[in-house]
Order: C-alpha cells, then sequence, then structure tokens
C-alpha cells in the first residue's frame, strides 16, 4: 500500500494510459475516480498521488489541505499534478493553491511517457527517504521509552536498595548509642570500637542519601523549602554534620565568619547538607592532622563560602570535571577514601537551584584545594528576635512508647535505647499485634514500621487512628523508606511524623522530649475523667 501511485485524472482515457505507462515500469498504481476516493486511498497508504489539474475544485481542495493537515511531522507527501487542461501553461486557481500547500511538481502537459516515468520515480524516492525518517523516529521514540523505563526501574532499585540497606542499618546505630547512654564505664578499646560503628555507619547513611538525592535530582523530585535563614546557623549544622570525619582524622578546622548576619533566601536543610558534603570531602583528601578552612567573604549581592585543605589537591584536567557525577579523581584510584563520586555533583545541583555557583581550584596535586560556593543574598528579615531562652523540658515524665518492628534487632536495639532514656516501652512483630498491644496499653507514642508482613504500617495507623482511646497518641513512622510519596502517603494515612532509618537517635529523644509534658497532661486528664 505504501508504495503505490495514486492516480485522479477524470477526462477520457487518461487514468488509464497513465496507469499503463507506469505499471510497465513495475509501479503499482490506483485510479481513484475523484479526490474523494483519493482522500479515502491516501488514508490507507500511498507513495505519491498524480492529479490532473481539471480533477481540483474548491471542495477537493478542501479535502486535500484537511488530510495534509492531519499527516505526522515526518512526512512531506509528494503530489504530481498534470497542468495546463489542454491550454499550455494553463493552471487553475485551485491548482494554484495546492501547489502553495506543500511538495507539489509541475507537469505540463501534452507529457510524454518517459517524463511521467521519471517525475513518478522523482516522487518515490522522496517518499522512501520520509519513510526511513519514519523508522528512525520510531526507533528514537522506542530507545527513549526503553531509557524512561530503565530510569523509572532504577529509581525502584534505588529506593527498594534503600530501604533494604536503612534496616540493618538502624540497630547498629541503636545498638551504639545504648552503649554510650550505658552507666557502665567502657574499656578503652570498646569505647575506640563504639566509636568506629557510630562513625562508620553514619557514614553509609550518608551515602545513601547521596545516591537517592542523585535520582531525585535529575528526576526533578527535589522541592526546596526555602526560607529567609541565616547562614551561620547553616554553617553551624554542616560541621556538626561532619565533626566526627574531621575528628577522627585529628584535622584542625578554622572557621572565619564575617563580624554580622548573612541572610539567604534557602533551604537550610539542604544548604547544611552542601557544606556537609564539602567538609566531608575536605576530611576524606587531607592527611591526619591536616588542616581545614572554612572562609566567609561577603559582597554588595552575594556571599562566597569556600572550604579550603592543604590535602592531596586535585589535578588541572580533573578540575573540568571533578562535578561530574561519578567522577573520580586519580587520587582516590587505591579506594582508601571510597565514596560513588556523587557528592560534589549533589553539591553543585543543589547550589544551582538555589540560584549560586560553585568552582573547585587547586594549584595541583599535593598542593591543597578550595571548592567556592557563592550564593545570593538577602536582606535581613523585617523582625529578628532570639527565640526564648527555655528550661530543659521537664524529665521526670515517661513516655509509653510501643515500637512496631518486623526486624527484631531494630525493634529490641529501639526498646532499650529508649529504656535507658526513662521511657516505658513495649513492642510488637506485626500490625495485628500492635493494634491489640495498642488496645491493652494505650501508648502515648507507636513508631511503626512501614513495610511489616501481612497488614502494612500505613493500614494500621489508619486503624490506630478509628481507636477513641489513642485519640491523643503520637503516630511516627519509622522505615526504610523516605521518597516524597512515601511522605504524602504517610500524612495521608495519619502518621504525625516520619522518619528515616536509620534515625540519629538524638533526634529521636529530643522529639520525646517535646511529647513529655503534653502526654503526661493528656494521661491525667483522661485519669481524672475515669
Amino acid at each position: 500500500m505504501e508504495e503505490r501511485i495514486l492516480i485522479v485524472a477524470p477526462r477520457g482515457r487518461d487514468a488509464e494510459v497513465i496507469e499503463q505507462v507506469l505499471s510497465r515500469d513495475a509501479m503499482e498504481c490506483t485510479v481513484c475516480a475523484d479526490t474523494g476516493r483519493l482522500v479515502n486511498a491516501l488514508n490507507e497508504g500511498a507513495a505519491c498521488a498524480l492529479i490532473a489539474d481539471e480533477a481540483l475544485d474548491s471542495r477537493a481542495l478542501q479535502l486535500l489541505d484537511a488530510w495534509l493537515g492531519a499527516q505526522p511531522p515526518w512526512s512531506d507527501f509528494p503530489f504530481v499534478l498534470l497542468m495546463g487542461n489542454g491550454k499550455k501553461g494553463m493552471l487553475t486557481a485551485e491548482g494554484r493553491r495546492l501547489k502553495v500547500l506543500g511538495n507539489v511538481m509541475l507537469i505540463e502537459r501534452p507529457v510524454s511517457g518517459e517524463a511521467l516515468v521519471s517525475a513518478a520515480r522523482s516522487a518515490l524516492r522522496g517518499r522512501r527517504r520520509q519513510y526511513q525518517a519514519r523508522a528512525m523516529l520510531a526507533e528514537r521514540a522506542a530507545a527513549n521509552a526503553q531509557l524512561l523505563g530503565a530510569a523509572r526501574e532504577k529509581d525502584e532499585f534505588l529506593a527498594m536498595l534503600a530501604h533494604e540497606l536503612r534496616n540493618p542499618l538502624a540497630p547498629i546505630r541503636n545498638a551504639a548509642e545504648a552503649i554510650r547512654l550505658s552507666e557502665i564505664e567502657l574499656p578503652a578499646g570498646v569505647q575506640w570500637a563504639r566509636e568506629i560503628i557510630e562513625r562508620q555507619s553514619r557514614h553509609l547513611a550518608n551515602l545513601l542519601e547521596d545516591l537517592l538525592d542523585v535520582s531525585r535530582i535529575t528526576t526533578g523530585k527535589v522541592t526546596l523549602k526555602r526560607d529567609t535563614v541565616e547562614l551561620g546557623s547553616i554553617l553551624t549544622a554542616a560541621i556538626d554534620v561532619a565533626r566526627l570525619a574531621i575528628s577522627a582524622r585529628q584535622h584542625a578546622l578554622v572557621v572565619q565568619l564575617p563580624d554580622g548576619p548573612v541572610y539567604l533566601h534557602a533551604d537550610a536543610t539542604r544548604m547544611a547538607q552542601v557544606f556537609g558534603n564539602l567538609l566531608d570531602n575536605a576530611a576524606k583528601y587531607t592527611p591526619d592532622g591536616g588542616r581545614i578552612e572554612i572562609r566567609v567573604a561577603v559582597g554588595a549581592d552575594h556571599v562566597v563560602v569556600s572550604v579550603e585543605d592543604n590535602g592531596t589537591g586535585i589535578d588541572a584536567d580533573e578540575l573540568l570535571r571533578v562535578f561530574e557525577l561519578f567522577s573520580q579523581s586519580n587520587r582516590a584510584l587505591d579506594r582508601a577514601q571510597g565514596g560513588l563520586g556523587i557528592g560534589l555533583s549533589v553539591v553543585r545541583s543543589l547550589v544551582h537551584m538555589h540560584g549560586g555557583t560553585v568552582e573547585a581550584q587547586s594549584d595541583g596535586v599535593g598542593l591543597g584545594a578550595r571548592i567556592a560556593v557563592t550564593l545570593p543574598v538577602v536582606p535581613a528579615p523585617a523582625q529578628v528576635t532570639d527565640p526564648p531562652v527555655q528550661d530543659e523540658p521537664p524529665r521526670q515524665q515517661s513516655l509509653h512508647i510501643l515500637v512496631v518492628d518486623d526486624n527484631s534487632d531494630a525493634a529490641s536495639s529501639l526498646a532499650i535505647l529508649l529504656e535507658l532514656s526513662g521511657h516505658h516501652v513495649s513492642t510488637a512483630p506485626d500490625g495485628q499485634r500492635a493494634l491489640d498491644e495498642c488496645r491493652l496499653r494505650r501508648p502515648d507514642v507507636v513508631l511503626l514500621d512501614i513495610g511489616l508482613p501481612g497488614m502494612d504500617g500505613y493500614e494500621v495507623a489508619r486503624r490506630l487512628k478509628q481507636m477513641p482511646a489513642l485519640a491523643d497518641a503520637v503516630l511516627i513512622a519509622i522505615t526504610g523508606y523516605g521518597q516524597a510519596d512515601d511522605l504524602v502517603r504517610s500524612k495521608l494515612a495519619g502518621f504525625d511524623h516520619h522518619l528515616v532509618k536509620p534515625i540519629e537517635p538524638s533526634k529521636l529523644l529530643a522529639l520525646f522530649d517535646h511529647l513529655r509534658e503534653p502526654a503526661a497532661t493528656a494521661r491525667n486528664g483522661s485519669g481524672n475523667g475515669k
């Protein structure tokens, strides 16, 4: 069908003669009585159309115009128009309009058989090139669909990988923190081992977050929660994150801040991640006992924050690609420092999302490195007041906490950690037993894993919210699932908080400190009502 030539020549035996001439040259032809039948045949497929000028009238032209308008981008359908209508050099008004519409070859009658065959061959060659373009576009579309499918599968794999790796990390972190909170004086060797466990598990957790951030950023799933924030508080948070890595290698950290506050319109958490990554990178590639400096230079409408070290430096050729995804410097070939080559890529992406730039500088291998982040500054808020100093929350009230997790190590280690902090804790390995435990004990807080066997955490949360006795209970999702969709689902299910494993024990305990007094008040109120 797609190789045939359609013929419309209503006068005398013109169509029959044209068909005979072209058929002798092994061309497939179909004669159409009028333009309406021509359009029907075009919808079935054709390589070109040979039309006598007298076959065109206003209605015929409208039909052809509508058909051409519905053609895909690759199609430039060829027409061969026999002109003259018995009068040499003459072309009807409709013929002139068809010429404007598209790919039209004009042949003046009378025409020799050789000229007709030559015109038809030329039109066929052009149409076949269009078919090749169509095939290439279809192949490219299929490849793009395959790439999108692979990217989707990659995101799903990374989310599942993060979940599976976070689960064993959680009890490791909990156990290390429980040892720290115990009142037993630890031998020096045990204390050393505990610090290594804490430091390396935190490092692994950060690697997981960077890996997931690459996927989120490349797919546009990172949403910044921007506000007017003070730069000093961001740098303090970043230093706290990197302090273990810096202390472990006995680096000297020098921080030079401006005299006054500097304000940014930024996501404080993401910017702390940026500078935390830079400090961690400097700590990795600076020999033990080295020096790391944070310098802040304030301009009229921008601020430059640089992280400098006297470490292994960067070769000039590598400076051009140091921020590329999975880029690995030659200084890391021995794998002594580990890393996936994604931290600086995440830094660049997050800085660009804040309207800033980032640049790496080094005088060469062995001469240290400097990475400078330039960000726009904003005026100070209209009214800046220091938060009121609050007394330490009362610790005499213990919370009744239920830990729900099918990973027994995760549940027991978290329970021990919370008991060492003065709370009453019970555990449940699945959703049904969690519901039974809640009916029996009426906990103040339920720490609930999402990926439970049978009834998942979302369903458990929905059922707990329907229990009048648990109206004041705080539901906290503790899970390895940390994508944006997961946070939305947990909120819809009724969770008050969504924490991603492995949880910083200090953050969890600080959250409970804020919950102690309201929980105690709620229990006293319900007790008085009985």
